[in-house]
């Protein structure tokens, strides 16, 4: 018997297999929506780590919100079959067109390049990091926009080979060289990601292949990637070098956020664009010399023919990797683990921001026709906007760099902190003379912690990829999310006396142990704080006390019990307090 029906979705052909379960084509009976039905293997299904990862995953779509990620649509359970339904994506899967012996131009790679990193972006800015960035999880639509898919469950089995249970964890042919190591990732992790799908895109192959995972992993961890030109030898030098610095071994010496590496991309594809077109320019003179006239329309008609013609993708459909498409699986290979109730919860398109489709119109015309006057117009002042490209891309002098970097450091946001440590390490390789240079060291010091503060503190506000930490820095991030000052310092100085101390620390351990450190100065120094206001109320509270102790000793002795209960952990009330309980031991029968 086939898998028919989950939730509001009738259940077509299937698209895709891994190794935690299987991708269906979903109909919505009620709104007749397609959809993309991922169903988590039941055999799986019955384990609750499993179960915790696939409803993690859904956790983390919730979350995600925006054009280049595969929004969410519902999540249930029926018959022991947990499953979501996701945006169906009409289009094709990146790695079953590298696979096909597809090589990319580096004009599509670089546009695929920067619509990942608008995905990556809204990710790392909601705490999460995909950590299984690959081709096989990035499928192009019919528009030729880039789709990110595979988050949650792929942060522990992906792989170039899948297996549902017992496998090599992390897809060994893109991750990057500290996940190899088992060390803790970063957003920059991601980065290198991007480097490495941007370099098999180009050549047609990742940065490193072995015959074993083993192999491979050694390789990301010691061995240097060839350059892609060896491979691809019309990729612009500019894009090699981009490429290059993703792959590098330390994450420090990679671009440092998912917006700086767009920017970066969007302006070597504008200036190798703008010298292409002079280049272009030129021949066209060189054929037409004789007859201006024909020249002008000649220009005329390959500006409209590339403003105005949209490449056509017409591939088969994908959701998710796998392999090739079958007919629902019959029933009896699914064996049902009954957990709970069937249910099925639709998630709003208000929730997820969803954007309808924006209906062909007749003024469409006319907006192409501005469009492209606007576009002729810029392209007469090609010569000038060129030459301020290259002038912004030449290194910055040391003054205006150490400004840069100054500005960067005063804004409270993890991308300037980040931009301004990648800075000071641009300062100190360019400028090792400069008198400035320890200022700098001791500054990048400041602002690395600052930002592993700021990552801390996103992770204590929505509880993601906590299980990538130590334990330490999950209790550490535990402590963050208390409220009261007086209950932090204790736990903060509590967290010290325990972790301090401890054999073989990590770098990224050392470094918690600093923060908790400094968030333990800063609280003690404002509980140290005197109040005078508060002071005095407190003496009047205790004069009143004192007046009530014959009378009504139960009143007073409740006064001097509050007084000790609410201000013992405030150093500038210690005063106060110690008065309190000498009148509390001096009262006790």
């Amino acid at each position: 018997m086939a898998l028919e029906k989950l939730g509001p979705y009738r259940i077509g052909e299937t698209l895709g297999r891994g190794g935690m379960g299987t991708v269906y084509r979903g109909v919505n009976e009620d709104t007749d929506e397609l959809a993309a039905v991922k169903v988590l293997s039941s055999v799986l299904a019955a384990d609750e780590a499993f179960r915790e990862r696939f409803q993690s995953e859904i956790e983390t779509l919730k979350t995600l919100r925006h054009p280049n990620i595969v929004q969410l649509y519902g999540y249930g359970e029926q018959d022991g079959h947990l499953f979501y339904a996701m945006e169906l994506v009409e289009g094709i899967n990146l790695e079953e067109e590298i696979q096909n012996g597809r090589r990319f131009h580096w004009r599509e790679t670089i546009r695929i390049g920067i619509e990942t990193c608008r995905a990556l972006k809204h990710a790392h800015d909601c705490g999460v990091i995909h950590r299984d960035l690959k081709p096989a999880n990035l499928l192009l639509d019919r528009q030729d926009h880039i789709k990110l898919t595979d988050f949650g469950i792929a942060k522990l089995f992906g792989q170039t080979q899948m297996t549902a249970m017992g496998g090599v964890m992390g897809t060994a042919d893109y991750m990057a060289p500290e996940q190899a190591e088992g060390r803790p990732v970063t957003p920059r992790s991601d980065l290198y990601s991007v480097g490495s799908v941007m370099y098999a895109l180009l050549s047609g192959r990742p940065p490193f292949r072995g015959k074993t995972m083993g192999e491979v992993l050694h390789m990301l961890r010691y061995a240097d990637p060839k350059p892609v030109r060896n491979r691809a030898p019309d990729v612009p030098p500019a894009l090699e070098k981009i490429i290059s610095q993703l792959l590098e071994k330390s994450p420090q010496k990679r671009i440092p956020t998912a917006l700086a590496l767009s920017n970066v991309l969007q302006a070597t594809e504008f200036a190798l664009s703008q010298t292409q077109r002079s280049e272009d320019a030129d021949e066209i003179d060189k054929t037409f010399s004789e007859d201006p006239q024909a020249k002008q329309i000649q220009a005329t008609d390959e500006t409209l023919v590339e403003v105005s013609s949209p490449v056509d993708s017409k591939m088969p459909t994908r959701a998710d990797s796998g392999s090739d498409r079958k007919s629902p699986i019959p029933q009896d290979e699914l064996p049902v683990a009954s957990r709970t109730e069937d249910h099925f919860t639709t998630v709003p398109a208000s929730e997820l921001g969803r954007s309808p489709a924006t209906p062909t119109s007749p003024s469409e015309v006319g907006e192409r026709v501005l469009v492209l006057f606007k576009w002729l117009i810029a392209m007469a002042v090609t010569a000038g906007i060129v030459s301020i490209v290259f002038v912004a891309l030449q290194p910055p002098s040391a003054n205006q760099l150490f400004h840069e970097i100054q500005q960067s450091a005063s804004l409270n946001d993890s991308t300037q902190l980040a931009a301004a440590v990648d800075k000071i390490q641009q300062f100190v390789s360019q400028f090792p003379e400069d008198s400035r240079v320890s200022e700098l060291n001791d500054l990048e010091e400041k602002l690395a912690l600052d930002l592993l503060q700021k990552r801390y503190e996103v992770r204590a506000r929505t509880q993601l990829d906590l299980h990538s930490l130590s334990a330490m820095e999950r209790t550490y991030v535990g402590i963050l999310r208390l409220v009261e000052p007086e209950i932090k310092a204790l736990h903060l100085q509590a967290f010290l006396d325990l972790f301090a101390g401890q054999d073989d620390p990590s770098s990224q351990e050392l470094d918690c142990l600093r923060l908790a450190k400094r968030q333990l100065d800063v609280l003690q120094e404002t509980m140290a704080t005197p109040y005078p206001a508060d002071l005095d109320f407190l003496r009047t509270r205790l004069a009143d006390a004192a007046t009530l102790r014959e009378s009504q000793p139960e009143k007073a002795a409740a006064i001097w019990k509050s007084i000790v209960r609410l201000y013992e952990y405030q150093s500038w009330a210690t005063e106060v307090v110690e008065e309190a309980r000498w009148q509390l031991r001096a009262t006790e029968p």
